[in-house]
């Protein structure tokens, strides 16, 4: 009893511990994203490689997510939990030591990791710790912490570096890295495995060849020699992988992924909507930092503050959303996110032959409207896919939808990087001129534009059914 009862009293701190890990991942991509132009500058690399240090991070993170959550039923949550923490805290001294590129893209792979092993236990500790009615309320806290390093991120990172330079940027996340240890070390229980699951080892190998070696294809510019063989190769690796993959996973009985939950009409259409949404948050994201840097010539701290319009728009938005889709249900609220989402990124690219007030206005409300679109789109979504599944199926139905989520930022950057570096080099008038820049920055908005249409699409085909209806939609195709 009394163990019980200690336990009770130290779950919310449980939470906190969980909270902080979201904390430092929404913190970690922020900042990074706004203080790229410096690193890019600093370290003399290309655009084409600065897109690496942001991407490799979710890159990694996107590829361990659900073999660390699969891994963790067997081996026991608390134990990779807190080693994602002190593993977090080396990755970021080394990423804040790097002198070269290469190391600090190494410093961000590890970094994915250690974010891997934090991201995809946390919910697993909350569902353990705290019962089912308060679920939903310490689930929605959590994304709050979420929100705050995201809203935080962009001015702490642009104002630090502008004082100390861009390594200081990952020295601050430590601190918070180090409290998540240690309250995690007293607070987190130690949960007894009840049944060791078989781990699909196949599946997570051919996962992570297929996901890695797509990654690799969309973005070709490190390729300088034998670039026609190299691009084969990968192909065929890609969809041999592919191929196997899917094979496998409908055979096995216990899959890392689910292929049969994508019959389900609002999972399938609902998890597709997700990774676009990201993308479409994501593409400017990446992009802007450099807009902001190169044609508006503003300092790291100035576009810092630029770049906290977006997620202090989400952050106000989400709680309402949130409490508007339990009464008007997924599909309104979902599509209206979209079309917000998608009239950012139309803003975004009508933008470019605007110079001085205007392109400042038309860029604040673009930021708005990117913000208003994933503040709105996010709960109901979420709430779409996770309410179309049976209650044994929630965990594989969240790592998926984490995966999504990942996927769609990974897809951001790389159109945002891939093809802007592509149209700079091959297509723009002058790859050195800002007339160039904005030729290429424009189209790119516009091809974001175009999943923006796909995703309202397919929240258009999410079936308009109240939460407590489809938590018995199962058979729902």
């Amino acid at each position: 009893m009394d163990n019980v009862a200690e336990r009770n009293d130290r779950r919310w701190y449980v939470l906190l511990t969980v909270g902080i890990g979201t904390f430092l991942s929404s913190l970690n991509t922020s900042i990074t994203n706004t203080v790229l132009p410096v690193i890019e500058r600093e370290l003399h690399i290309t655009l084409g490689q600065s897109e690496w240090v942001a991407l490799i991070y979710l890159l990694v993170l996107t590829l361990f997510l659900l073999p660390i959550g699969r891994m963790s039923d067997s081996w026991g949550h608390r134990q990779i939990f807190l080693v994602g923490f002190a593993f977090y805290s080396c990755a970021a001294v080394m990423c804040g030591l790097s002198e070269n590129y290469i190391s600090l893209v190494w410093g961000r792979a590890f970094l994915g990791l250690a974010g891997a092993m934090i991201l995809s236990i946390g919910p697993a500790i909350i569902t353990t710790t705290f019962p089912a009615e308060q679920r939903g309320r310490v689930l929605g806290i959590q994304a709050i912490m979420t929100y705050i390093g995201l809203s935080i991120g962009p001015a702490l990172g642009g104002l630090l570096t502008q004082i100390w330079g861009w390594q200081v940027t990952f020295f601050v996340t430590v601190p918070f890295a180090m409290v998540g240890l240690v309250l995690g070390i007293w607070a987190v229980p130690q949960v007894e495995v009840k049944q060791t699951k078989r781990i699909d080892l196949k599946g997570i190998l051919l996962f992570m060849i297929g996901m890695a070696t797509a990654t690799l294809l969309l973005n070709t510019s490190f390729i300088t020699r034998h670039r026609a063989l190299i691009i084969t190769l990968l192909l065929i690796v890609f969809a041999s992988a592919a191929w196997a993959f899917q094979k496998l996973e409908r055979k096995q009985l216990d899959p890392m992924l689910d292929l049969k939950l994508f019959r389900i009409r609002n999972f399938g259409f609902g998890t597709f909507s997700i990774a676009l949404n990201y993308l479409c948050i994501y593409l400017p994201l990446f992009l802007l930092p450099f807009y902001l840097d190169r044609v508006l010539h503003l300092s790291a701290a100035e576009i810092g503050i630029y770049m906290t319009i977006t997620p202090l728009v989400m952050t106000i938005c989400a709680p309402i959303s949130g409490a508007l889709s339990d009464s008007k249900g997924p599909r309104l609220l979902a599509t209206l996110g979209m079309i917000f989402s998608t009239a950012g990124l139309i803003l975004f690219g009508i933008m470019i032959p605007a110079f001085g007030e205007h392109a400042y206005w038309t860029l604040i409300v673009g930021l708005i409207l990117t913000g208003l679109g994933t503040g709105t789109f996010v709960a109901p979504s979420n709430s779409a896919v996770m309410g179309a599944v049976h209650y044994q199926q929630q965990g594989t139905a969240s790592g998926t939808l984490a995966t999504f989520r990942y996927m769609g930022m990974m897809a951001g950057i790389t159109v945002g990087g891939s093809l802007f570096h592509s149209l700079l080099n091959n297509m723009a008038p002058s790859a050195t001129s800002i007339q160039g820049f904005l030729y290429a920055f424009s189209l790119v908005m516009w091809v974001g534009v175009v999943f923006g249409v796909i995703g309202i699409g397919c929240t258009l085909a999410l079936t308009q059914l109240k939460p407590k209806s489809m938590a018995s939609s199962t058979d729902d195709k």
